[in-house]
């Protein structure tokens, strides 16, 4: 059984009295939970599409399964899993569903986390597809909120490169190692530093990562590989396997390479 850890709703006369990191926190939540309320009221096709550019609600399904198949249950992951039918899987930013659709189907339980007021609205789409086996959680979006070493696999694709901060970034791996169980597994997509002209990835080198002042839904952290491999290295975590994303698989696989790098990860169980 999964527990639910608590956060404070905060009013808005509290809001002055944050930190201009929760600040930023909370205005980039307000802009994204805003543009993807205007979708979800211009119908299911349009909600669906504004998180993969898929035409139809019924295209972003059949391409969940695609990007589920091929990105998240990799043949290195597929090494560390054994007996999902028994296992727990969390989502961080289900979106519109079409991932959590898919691991619905691979996983007992499958528990979604995000940052926007939709959640009513991707159950009910979950629903219409026949998956129960879920849990929707709105969060402030730098943590996970469920206890330590409570899940078995985490994945995120096509979210993390539209984080407001580097500093969330972190949190948000230090959080995956924290909900982990011993022998647990990770797969993480983010921002690929290479997407960066030549210039600001010498400039932005030694510091292996850029904040990039973006509109809603376009990529705003970029950070290179070797600098996530430190971090998780340092968290404890063992390397299984790193590589690119691509767009709109299987169309134009293996040419059309995305913007995106993975990393697979392995909390060691314990001696």
């Amino acid at each position: 059984m999964v527990y639910l850890v608590c956060h404070p709703i905060y009013s808005i006369s509290q809001i002055s009295f944050m930190s201009n990191k929760s600040l930023s926190d909370l205005e980039h939540q307000i802009r994204y939970s805003t543009a993807i309320r205007e979708a979800r009221i211009k119908g299911m096709d349009v909600f669906q599409g504004w998180f993969d550019t898929s035409k139809s609600a019924n295209q972003s399904l059949i391409r969940g399964y695609w990007d589920f198949v091929f990105h998240i249950i990799k043949p290195k992951v597929c090494e560390y899993i054994e007996r999902p039918e028994d296992k727990i899987a969390l989502e961080i930013g289900y979106g519109g569903g079409r991932l959590l659709n898919a691991a619905c189907s691979f996983f007992k339980q499958v528990i979604g986390i995000d940052i926007h007021d939709e959640k009513e609205t991707v159950k009910n789409f979950l629903r219409s597809q026949n998956k129960y086996n879920f849990i929707l959680i709105k969060t402030p979006g730098r943590s996970i909120d469920i206890d330590s070493e409570s899940v078995d696999f985490i994945y995120s694709f096509i979210v993390l490169q539209h984080l407001p901060t580097f500093e969330v970034f972190s949190n948000y791996l230090k959080e995956a190692y924290r909900c982990l169980k011993s022998g647990g597994v990770a797969q993480l997509y983010f921002g690929r530093f290479s997407k960066l002209n030549l210039l600001d990835q010498l400039i932005f080198f030694l510091k292996g990562y850029k904040e990039i002042e973006s509109p809603v839904n376009h990529t705003s952290l970029v950070i290179r590989l070797a600098k996530v491999e430190e971090m998780c290295r340092n968290l404890g975590f063992k390397i299984v396997d790193t590589g690119p994303s691509y767009k709109g698989v299987p169309d134009g696989y293996p040419h059309r390479r995305g913007g995106q790098n993975f990393i697979t990860l392995l909390k060691p169980t314990k001696k």
